[in-house]
């Protein structure tokens, strides 16, 4: 493992002990103008990483990284001017950001741009758009995805109203253990809401949601 995997690798793994040594590999690089390097030292910035907190410096480096086509950075990007961390909210220039990472499959992207979409924040709202990216967000792994496309098909929002679908897609969000998709199955199934009614089914359900307490996604 050359120097600068070596500094990625202890960025990703949250190695406290070598953040230092890591921080000063990844600025020789970035001095060069290496984008992975740039990207990383985003995120150190954007999470505090042996350093305080910056959106500032994190914005700074992951523009530098993003102008030279690092996907990761773009994403990471999109994220402060959606939320509006160290800047205004910006959710037209957010979506312009996810949108190559998305067409390069980053299921993270296709997911914020989504919805983006479905709420109409920056761009025109458009369901047909919200569904393509949340399906192939879904199929990509991305859970949030799996939930908000089981909804989709269950409300006939973007597509076609498809119980079936909704069903699979609600369970696959909910055995990854999506909390929200959890007690909506038990919703359906307590109430016979687009399956058949089932107690039983319903309770096992909200004793999964009950048992699983995800804890909020980082930075």
């Amino acid at each position: 493992m050359d120097t600068l995997e070596w500094a990625k690798f202890v960025i990703r793994t949250r190695d406290e002990n070598n953040y230092g040594a890591a921080m000063a590999i990844l600025s020789s690089y970035a001095s060069k103008g290496n984008d992975e390097a740039e990207f990383y030292l985003g995120l150190i910035y954007a999470r505090g990483q042996g350093v305080p907190r910056d959106f500032r410096l994190a914005r700074n480096w992951l523009e530098n990284a993003s102008e030279q086509g690092n996907l990761n950075a773009m994403y990471f990007l999109g994220k402060i001017y959606v939320r509006g961390y160290g800047t205004e909210q910006n959710p037209a220039k957010a979506a312009e950001l996810f949108e190559k990472p998305a067409e390069n499959g980053d299921p993270r992207a296709q997911y914020a741009l989504g919805l983006l979409y479905l709420d109409g924040n920056g761009v025109g709202r458009d369901l047909s758009k919200t569904f393509d990216l949340m399906s192939q967000s879904a199929k990509n792994g991305n859970i949030e995805a799996m939930f908000i496309l089981g909804q989709l098909y269950k409300s006939g929002a973007g597509v076609e109203k498809d119980q079936k679908q909704s069903v699979r897609w609600l369970s696959s969000a909910a055995i990854n253990g999506h909390k929200g998709a959890q007690i909506l199955l038990g919703d359906m199934y307590e109430t016979g809401d687009g399956v058949d009614m089932d107690h039983e089914e319903a309770g096992r359900w909200y004793d999964m949601a009950d048992d699983k307490n995800r804890a909020a996604p980082a930075f």
